[in-house]
């Protein structure tokens, strides 16, 4: 195990997790918040990502629960530069059994100790759906701030839906991190 939470664990993507991932993000409850593309993955896209799960600029983890050690989601890191301490980040909370519990908040914990205090990283952004007010709460929550609006990035249902950018910088996570212990 990589990272070692209260409840869940992260662990490096491997080979071993394609069958479900290839199930999660063909899962057509769960793509409309998490797939940009809104759809069916094959399992030739699937082997073609996996190719490419170690690569340099990318990290990629599973969230396990420690209890079950159940494959439960996936989050990571993308688009990582070191030369200007900044990266990305992504998460998915894929067995809906598990939604509600805390989990998504554990996991960015946990990465974003590690992107802060080991990685020395100034600045961690993410995307998300403007629709999708359950995972903005969360960033909230963890300290990310809206820094842009997308309009229309997607077309969805019938309609046009719009994203956000959002960020937290080093120095916010460490002033969140001192005045929570206080």
């Amino acid at each position: 195990m990589l990272f070692k939470g209260a409840t869940i664990n992260l662990r490096k993507m491997s080979q071993q997790d394609k069958v479900d991932y290839q199930r999660w993000n063909n899962d057509m409850e769960l793509a409309p918040m998490v797939n940009p593309f809104i759809d069916l993955q094959s399992a030739e896209e699937i082997d073609e990502y996996f190719q490419n799960i170690h690569d340099k600029s990318r990290k990629n983890y599973i969230i396990e629960h420690i209890v079950d050690e159940k494959a439960i989601g996936y989050l990571g890191l993308f688009n990582i530069n070191h030369y200007h301490k900044n990266t990305e980040c992504y998460i998915a909370v894929c067995e809906k059994s598990y939604h509600g519990q805390g989990v998504g908040y554990e996991a960015m914990q946990l990465l974003m100790e590690y992107v802060f205090r080991e990685m020395n990283m100034h600045r961690l952004a993410l995307r998300v759906f403007a629709e999708n007010e359950r995972a903005i709460r969360l960033y909230e929550k963890l300290g990310f701030k809206k820094e842009g609006y997308f309009r229309d990035t997607r077309f969805h249902n019938g309609g046009w839906q719009s994203s956000y950018i959002m960020a937290i910088l080093q120095h916010e996570y460490q002033s969140d991190r001192t005045s929570s212990k206080n």
